[in-house]
């Protein structure tokens, strides 16, 4: 990190046979990579295996963080590497750095501190040459013609009679002829910011990504700031950009990369008329970029002119395939900003709710990006769930494969269910083709299509199972549980998941592993010291008969009769299409008058809990494990569940919990009664409790586990 600043920027330098660059840098006083508080991140995109030992040595000496990338897979992907790994160990901003340019600690402290004041803007300080020429204070795209020219303030609206740099930085303008851009020489950004826009592109493979990262922040409603106050130093050429005569010309790959991307760039992000407009330009503005190596280079190396050839070909090829939409680049870049290093994983997910499975769901994509896994998940709608995980830069796909439901259990429903699986199949088997190649990770069995695919794709698959349901007929089990024969491991949520499993079963046993969920905790605020007024029961959870909501209201109407002073809050919303069971709910209620509120889905209950006396989770149906008895009793709120063997497995043996039989109304407001009465002892216990719950169930064992199936059986 940078400064006293605990929680402040990291570094991102892309190295590509640069490391003496590098060094030189490391040992000078006052610079940032010479700095051994600063947070440095070194990608290195493999040249050589002597540059690569050399990297690795300097990294090492100096305690910088390094990535090493198993190819040279270009400048965009390298930024996404680093900046992937800068969010990992918590920085909130990042600054790009090129390595031949320099940049004192103070600098970036005042970079990071802007990015912190201002999260939406992209800042840069003044570019200068160590002549102390200026190399760049901001650019701009002539939008007609595709044209780059530097930023000249008397030009560019801004007042040619200001003596002094303004410390809020200059925000480029946009007009309808042009538009602004950074370089990525030096930059700063959020790590926000550069989730919301998902970093940078990486087919350009060099040059031109920083134009494109710009123009997409300008459309995400982010700003272009120059600090002219600030100063870094960036002598190009530094690294690939001049070429082997030393004469001025630079290489022919600045040549063919700047013609190609250029093109690129519009067929990404341009309409149809200023695409012809830009194609009609090629030939005067590539001519333009050849020149910026001198014309002398005509006699001494004109190898550089065939490049931009090439490059300006090449891009005219690409420039009016059909583009891609501005949120189909968006959720490719999150996909590429995901884990540009490592295996590829398509996680399936059968809805886009934030109820107890969604959350595991997250908590799996954690782990297993956390083991350098590149996960891209696919949802049948989008929900919810999307902004989560997108907030938490995983790429989200739709695929409307259809999700098992009680209504196949007729002729209707399953022939409707098989008519919708072929609909969908040949989408979703381009999904696994394209982002599972390494491994199919299907999350609960009610998605069996993604089995059956992904096998016919010849993918590696594991099942992560949540759902135990012994009281279905056995016939109807075991056609359930048939797609598990297709997966090469299993995990189960709960030994009681495992074990109906296997009696349904057998040949599962062996490639069924056990794991139980791991959440992550908010603080938990103490219960009340003494009951004065009404116990606030609370349920979170489906409005579904399986969790028993029904059973909770007539607890509740039960203890009303008994002169029991109780409310009670219902938190949740009903499966789509089952709305009239809520209006079931309602009516049973009502004349229980202020008691009961419903008050619908709510994504985070922390809160919910800290304003609740006893938590309820009165289960009618199988649980396989029992998240919202865990988040409660992590509350330090006493709990009571109906006695599944789930539940009883996640906080049966927590002193306290009481455990009620199933669908009992009366047993439900006995345990309730209790709780209240011996208040003082319970509300100690479940405080005691909440330590052990964090414990047993922490989310960092969850990950490590889960991710441990996962690799095994990619071998």
């Amino acid at each position: 990190m940078i400064g006293e600043d605990p929680a402040g920027a990291a570094v991102v330098v892309v190295n590509y046979g640069s490391h003496r660059l590098l060094e030189l840098s490391a040992y000078d006083p006052g610079n940032i990579l010479a700095a051994e508080q600063a947070l440095i991140i070194v990608v290195d995109n493999y040249s050589t295996l002597p540059e690569r030992e050399a990297i690795t040595r300097l990294a090492a000496d100096r305690g910088w963080e390094l990535v090493p990338l198993p190819a040279n897979r270009g400048f965009g992907a390298g930024v996404n590497a680093g900046v992937v790994r800068a969010i990992d160990l918590g920085a909130d901003s990042v600054i790009l750095l090129n390595p031949d340019a320099q940049l004192t600690v103070g600098v970036a402290e005042e970079l990071h501190r802007h990015c912190l004041d201002h999260p939406d803007e992209v800042v840069t300080p003044r570019l200068i040459t160590s002549t102390g020429k200026t190399y760049s204070a901001g650019s701009f795209i002539e939008l007609d013609t595709g044209a780059l020219r530097g930023r000249r303030p008397e030009r560019d609206g801004e007042d040619p009679d200001r003596n002094r740099p303004d410390p809020r930085g200059t925000v480029l303008p946009v007009t309808a002829d042009r538009t602004p851009w950074l370089t990525a020489a030096c930059l700063a950004i959020s790590t926000r910011l550069w989730c919301r826009v998902g970093g940078m592109a990486e087919d350009y493979f060099l040059y031109w990504e920083d134009v494109d990262l710009s123009v997409r922040c300008l459309r995400a409603g982010a700003r272009l700031v120059v600090r002219d106050d600030l100063v870094a130093v960036h002598d190009e050429g530094g690294t690939q950009g001049v070429g082997a005569g030393g004469d001025g010309a630079k290489s022919d790959l600045y040549y063919r990369f700047n013609c190609r991307n250029r093109l690129l760039f519009a067929r990404r992000l341009l309409s149809l008329r200023r695409r012809l407009r830009w194609a009609l330009a090629t030939p005067r503005e590539s001519w333009q970029i050849y020149l910026r190596g001198g014309r002398r280079q005509l006699l001494t190396r004109p190898s550089g002119l065939v490049a931009a050839v090439r490059g300006s070909l090449a891009g005219l090829g690409l420039l009016f395939t059909k583009p891609e939409s501005v949120e189909q680049q968006r959720r490719r870049n999150l996909e590429q900003l995901s884990s540009p290093i490592g295996p590829r994983v398509l996680l399936a997910h059968p809805s886009a709710d934030l109820y107890g499975s969604d959350r595991m769901m997250i908590e799996s994509a954690e782990g297993l990006r956390a083991d350098g896994c590149r996960v891209t998940v696919v949802l049948p709608y989008r929900g919810p769930l999307v902004a989560e995980l997108e907030h938490r830069g995983f790429p989200v796909l739709t695929c409307g494969l259809p999700a098992l439901r009680k209504s196949i259990l007729n002729p209707e429903g399953l022939v409707r269910f098989g008519l919708d699986t072929i609909r969908h199949a040949g989408a979703a088997l381009r999904l696994i083709r394209r982002h599972g190649a390494d491994l199919v990770y299907v999350n609960t069995l009610v998605v069996p299509g993604w089995l059956l695919l992904a096998r016919l794709a010849g993918r590696r698959v594991v099942c992560h199972i949540h759902e135990a349901e012994r009281r279905l007929p056995r016939t109807v089990r075991r056609l359930l549980t048939a797609p598990i024969a297709l997966a090469d491991r299993v995990i189960a949520n709960s030994r009681f998941t495992a074990c109906v499993l296997a009696g349904t079963l057998p040949g599962a046993r062996q490639r069924t592993e056990v794991v139980h969920n791991g959440l992550e905790f908010p603080a938990a605020t103490p219960p009340r010291e003494e009951l004065a007024g009404r116990a606030r029961l609370i349920f979170c959870g489906r409005l579904s008969a399986r969790k028993g909501p029904q059973t909770a209201i007539a607890a509740v109407r039960e203890l009303t009769d008994r002169g029991i002073d109780v409310e009670l809050d219902l938190v949740g919303s009903p499966v789509s299409g089952q709305e009239s069971f809520e209006a079931e709910l309602r009516a049973q209620a009502a004349p229980l008058g202020d008691r009961v509120r419903f008050l619908g889905f709510r994504a985070d209950a922390a809160d919910l809990f800290a304003g609740a006396d006893i938590a309820l989770v009165p289960s009618v149906g199988d649980e396989s494990y029992g998240n919202v008895a865990v988040e409660a009793a992590a509350a330090a709120r006493p709990v009571v569940i109906a006695g599944q063997p789930g539940l009883a497995e996640a906080v049966g043996s927590l002193p306290s919990v009481r455990v009620v039989p199933p669908d009992r109304p009366e047993r439900l407001a006995d345990a309730i009664s209790d709780v209240i009465k011996d208040w003082d002892a319970v509300a100690a216990a479940a405080v005691a409790s909440a330590d052990r719950v964090r414990d047993d169930h922490a989310v960092a064992r969850f990950r490590r586990d889960l991710a441990t199936v996962a690799r095994s059986t990619m071998r």
